[in-house]
């Protein structure tokens, strides 16, 4: 009975040794790899595009329809004297 709790504990002490290498070993950077993991402190910062509003909304009588200047976020066009206005993108 001696002898098989010593290899459990020997069994054991090689599991844990094992389970520590990856803990100890140097993880490759996003250098090495084209991958950049969400969680890594050294991920790129986030991209945006450049935002497509002119801050502008459709204004004018029914027709002179012009683009005019706004306070909130919007994008006016005019084609062919109509005024459309979109969500800023």
């Amino acid at each position: 009975m001696r002898r098989a709790v010593v290899y459990a504990l020997r069994f054991a002490a090689i599991l844990a040794v094992v389970g520590m290498i990856p803990m100890l070993s140097r993880s490759s950077g996003p250098a090495d790899s084209p991958y950049v993991s969400a969680l890594s402190t050294l991920a790129v910062p986030q991209a945006f595009a450049k935002s497509s509003c002119n801050y502008k909304g459709c204004g004018g009588s029914r027709h002179n329809e012009a683009c005019n200047p706004i306070t909130v976020a919007g994008n006016c066009v005019t084609y062919k004297g109509f005024c459309i206005i979109s969500n800023c993108t």
